[in-house]
């Protein structure tokens, strides 16, 4: 598999990209708008560079890693809230899966949805699904 590296900086309302890799001998440059925008055009200028097909075999192996120059204190607060929202969705998913226990318990022990609700803290329509997954 050949990675590539891209380096991604702002400049103006642009996004710079400095693309390092197997096969380069020099680093390539182009530019996007957003981020969401880097895979799709450093594939584009990877198949041009390298005259393949973009859907072709050999651009299937092609591992893009974009790397944002943010700045030390704007980074450190991405990576801080990149792990929060990862903690939360673990938090999340034990809830989700503690509520599905508790609502089968419940209902084992003969109460309707509307009040295993109303114990977990969710609508009687959410008890349905808890019950259902």
């Amino acid at each position: 598999m050949n990675e590539f590296r891209v380096t991604a900086q702002r400049s103006g309302g642009w996004w710079a990209l400095e693309v390092e890799g197997p096969g380069l001998r020099r680093s390539a440059h182009t530019q996007v708008r957003r981020l969401d925008q880097v895979e799709e055009t450093v594939r584009d200028l990877l198949a041009l560079r390298f005259d393949v097909d973009v859907d072709g075999r050999l651009a299937a192996t092609w591992k893009i890693t974009v790397v944002p120059v943010l700045g030390d204190e704007l980074a450190a607060e991405v990576a801080h809230t990149r792990e929060l929202r990862r903690e939360a969705d673990r938090l999340r998913d034990d809830a989700v899966s503690h509520s599905r226990e508790a609502a089968r318990h419940l209902r084992e022990q003969g109460l309707p949805h509307r009040d295993i609700g109303a114990l977990l803290g969710v609508s009687h329509q959410a008890v349905s699904k808890l019950l259902a997954g």
